[in-house]
This record gives C-alpha cells, structure tokens and sequence, in this order.
C-alpha cells in the first residue's frame, strides 16, 4: 500500500493555456485567408526551413503527434513485425 503525503505548496503547470507573445494573431488570420488550417501547408513549411537550418540538417519533419513519429522512425528504420 502506497501511503499518501500531504504537499504544502503544490506547483501546478498550466496546461494547455494560448500565450500571445508577437504575431500569432496576424498568422492564425494568414491561416484562414489561405484557407488552410490543417497540417502541410505554408506555416509547416516555414517550420520545416528554420528547424533545417537550426539544426543544421538536411530535412526535418513535423509529425502530428508522438505516435505518428515513432511509426515514421520505425518505417525509416525500415523495422519488421518480428523487431523489437
């Protein structure tokens, strides 16, 4: 049995919480003008430029969630069923 302690000051971490630093506005409204709001499109690419050049590599590639990465890593691993 796991016995619970009792924390005076808890942290708590907003999650999930819009924090408008610049031009986030101003790229939501090129967004729907474009009309293209979803993935792969012009604010992905831009993405995909400046993590290049950052990072110093020759492609990078946002992926939608962790999941979809780790099926991306294991198809360029070329991984089979039977790998673990």
């Amino acid at each position: 049995m796991v016995e619970s302690v009792a924390v005076a000051n808890p942290i708590t971490i907003p999650f999930n919480r819009f924090c408008a630093v610049g031009t986030e506005f101003q790229y939501v409204q090129e967004a729907i003008d474009a009309q293209h709001v979803a993935g792969d499109g012009p604010f992905t690419k831009k993405c995909h430029q400046i993590l290049e050049q950052s990072l110093a590599v020759p492609k990078a590639l946002l992926t939608t969630s962790c999941t979809h990465a780790l099926e991306m890593a294991a198809l360029l691993l070329d991984l089979q069923r039977a790998t673990k």
